[in-house]
């Protein structure tokens, strides 16, 4: 398949382009930090413009009711304002209020409106009225997804993902070591794509299973969005929107703009992006749609001449211009290159090619430091705020992020936050030129600083609501077990609708009980634990065969259901922890040599998702005999336990990190061993960073 080529420029906006929606292959939705959303239309092969709303602040976000034709739109005024794609009023036809400070997200599905906000919460709108409040996230909520059947899926500046039923938390996914950022939903239900200020993208299903790690940005992800073809694509602050396929990256496209806020997918699969120079491009793999040739050379001379700090840049790193004859080791590599006249220049290795994206330049700054406030500084800039008063300093290093200085400054003064962006655009300005390899971990409090992974304090479940599957197992066992009627049948699939917890114990009991294959009467169990206001009375003779392990997918079944267990809040953790119950699970957690290999997946990624359970348990309640019997089982099997998949290693890391928060004497020699071989085994950042914040213990 062809590679994307540029296929038209869209200049309008005056400001950072923060995002855009595509309904239709001739039409585009754009808004901006300019205050205004833009419909951008094509006749002819040519694309206009004219503004569809003006807000009284930064618009940053979008969404497209198809069904009405309407754009919905939010900001910087914390309001949700809905107009006509066709209109040009100075009015909404419909405002939404409710939300205490921005709102960065958007989602539009079947008459249902999901709204994020950096007040932590998201909103569900129905019919432009409330419906919901979705509570539980601890800093700003980056982005928002409406799933089927009520459900909702989040993510935020807390680093987690979220997954709600209705107004309920239901799952939160931890493996972000930094702002959890854009969302994309997987086709099928098979699970989402998350963006995070940690450089990566993590796929993943909605038990919480790691799919893939996109790894290739040099900075923060801002946005994730998915082809016809299944291939994802993404932008961030690294200049970039890059096209992944299994996991690899397939092209990286370089833009003459140091933030790309956003991409979006047109119908035709045509890619748009728009970015903090308040350009839209259009990109296309289709010949026909493809820019004239003068276009494309403007566009590529435009990333050429980008300049890049010179005190961003190693020197010693430079290599002659004989590297640009080797082939570059992967789609989107960067050499810096000191040509024959002295002049640093950065390349990047694009389909098959060593392409020009930038030229390194010098400045006053790197020949002299400036002393302001007992410190050295690379620039102390003279800022105008109020006519007739004396200018205030602003002092900036060029190896941090503008984000950090503009806060320090902010503060230090007494000024408003909204003054953020234009402070950070300030500093962008004056100090000629983008850092080309800022870390992706750098701090940047406009988007919320991560906390540290340790002490992890949030349980985890197996919520995914599989009550169709459910249906059809009990359907299909029942035609042999004739326990149940047409009529109990229909009620069965009623009590499923209406959420009819009680009726359905007594379904899962029946067939627990009775029944030659339980497998489904288990998973009702999982299903409904959360919900049930009072502990079941068969729950020990259910964890007796449940954990007997006389059927591997019993087994498992029976770890998720205790995993939930957790979750219920008004008698899970009394029941789940009492030391009876607790030694009978601790007991079951070994991996037989007799189990499938094909099963040990699963039952890997469930013991160490209990076991977590079991340390978030022990941290918030200091208990000691629990932490030293879990201390031991993850000492005696944990090896074992992560040697099948990587998330269950990820999460028997974190309960390991919980038992030393408690018990800091339990980092000894053992848990040496144990971190030794997680990190010689997986070397994802995420680990490094579980590891980190237990060393600092």
């Amino acid at each position: 398949m062809s590679s994307f080529k540029l296929s038209a420029t869209l200049e309008g906006h005056e400001k950072d382009v923060k995002a855009i929606v595509s309904p239709f292959n001739d039409t585009i939705v754009s808004a901006s930090r300019d205050s205004t959303v833009r419909v951008w239309t094509q006749t002819n092969g040519v694309w206009t413009s004219k503004v569809n709303f003006t807000s009284n602040g930064f618009v940053n976000s979008l969404a497209f009711d198809p069904i009405s034709n309407q754009v919905i739109s939010a900001g910087q005024d914390k309001l949700i304002n809905i107009t006509d794609i066709f209109s040009s009023s100075a009015d909404a036809i419909y405002v939404l209020i409710g939300h205490e400070s921005n709102v960065c997200s958007l989602d539009f599905s079947d008459n249902q409106i999901i709204s994020g906000s950096w007040d932590s919460t998201a909103k569900v709108w129905e019919n432009n009225q409330l419906k919901y409040t979705l509570s539980g996230h601890n800093a700003s909520v980056w982005d928002v997804k409406i799933l089927e059947n009520d459900r909702y899926l989040t993510s935020s500046a807390d680093r987690t993902v979220k997954l709600w039923q209705g107004s309920k938390e239901i799952k939160t996914y931890i493996g972000h070591s930094d702002v959890a950022r854009g969302l994309a939903l997987l086709p099928n239900n098979q699970g989402f794509a998350s963006t995070s200020n940690d450089g990566t993208v993590r796929i993943s299903d909605f038990e919480g299973n790691l799919i893939h790690t996109l790894v290739g940005h040099e900075s923060f992800v801002y946005c994730v969005k998915l082809l016809s073809n299944g291939d994802f694509v993404t932008s961030g602050e690294d200049r970039t929107v890059r096209v992944w396929r299994n996991g690899k990256a397939l092209q990286v496209i370089t833009l003459p703009s140091i933030s790309v806020w956003t991409v979006s997918v047109l119908p035709n699969d045509d890619i748009v992006s728009g970015g903090s120079d308040g350009v839209i491009r259009i990109f296309t793999r289709d010949p026909a749609r493809v820019a004239p040739e003068a276009e494309i050379h403007a566009f590529q001379q435009s990333v050429e001449n980008i300049s890049i700090n010179s005190q961003t840049v190693d020197d010693s790193k430079a290599v002659g211009p004989e590297a640009l004859t080797v082939p570059g080791t992967k789609e989107g590599q960067v050499i810096m290159v000191k040509t024959l006249q002295g002049i640093i220049e950065a390349y990047q290795w694009s389909e098959g090619n060593w392409i020009k994206i930038g030229e390194v330049v010098g400045s006053s700054a790197s020949e002299k430091k400036q002393l302001f406030d007992g410190k050295k500084w690379d620039y102390v800039f003279d800022v105008d705020v109020q006519e007739g008063a004396p200018p205030l300093k602003l002092p900036y290093n060029a190896n941090e992020n503008p984000y950090t200085a503009a806060t320090r400054f902010l503060e230090a003064n007494e000024l408003p936050d909204s003054y953020t962006e234009e402070v950070v655009r300030f500093i962008t300005t004056n100090t000629q030129g983008v850092n080309i390899n800022q870390s992706a971990d750098v701090y940047n409090p406009y988007s919320d600083s991560r906390n540290k992974v340790i002490p992890h304090t949030d349980y985890l479940g197996f919520t995914a609501n599989t009550s169709a599957t459910i249906l059809k197992g009990l359907e299909k066992f029942n035609e042999s077990e004739k326990t149940f009627t047409s009529e109990q049948f229909e009620k069965i699939q009623k009590d499923f609708s209406t959420n009819n917890e009680d009726a359905l114990l007594d379904v899962a009991n029946s067939v627990i009980e009775s029944w030659n294959n339980k497998l489904p009467g288990f998973d009702i169990l999982r299903l409904i634990v959360p919900y049930l206001k009072e502990r079941p009375k068969q729950l020990s003779g259910v964890l007796k065969i449940g954990l007997s392990k006389t059927s591997p997918q019993i087994y498992f079944m029976t770890l998720r259901f205790l995993c939930n267990l957790f979750l219920n809040k008004v008698w899970g953790e009394t029941v789940v922890t009492d030391a009876k119950v607790f030694n009978q699970i601790i007991d079951s957690v070994n991996l037989d040599t007799g189990i499938d290999p094909k099963h040990l997946i699963n039952i890997s990624n469930a013991v160490a998702t209990l076991i977590l359970n079991f340390s978030v348990y022990i941290t918030k309640f200091k208990s000691s005999s629990l932490s030293l019997r879990l201390n031991e089982k993850i000492i005696e099997q944990g090896i074992a336990l992560a040697s099948y998949s990587s998330e269950a290693a990820y999460r028997l890391s974190v309960a390991y990190g919980n038992l030393i928060y408690v018990k800091p004497g339990l980092k000894n020699e053992k848990f040496a061993a144990f971190k030794k071989e997680i990190l010689e085994t997986h070397q994802e950042s995420r680990f490094t960073d579980v590891f980190k914040d237990i060393d600092e213990i």
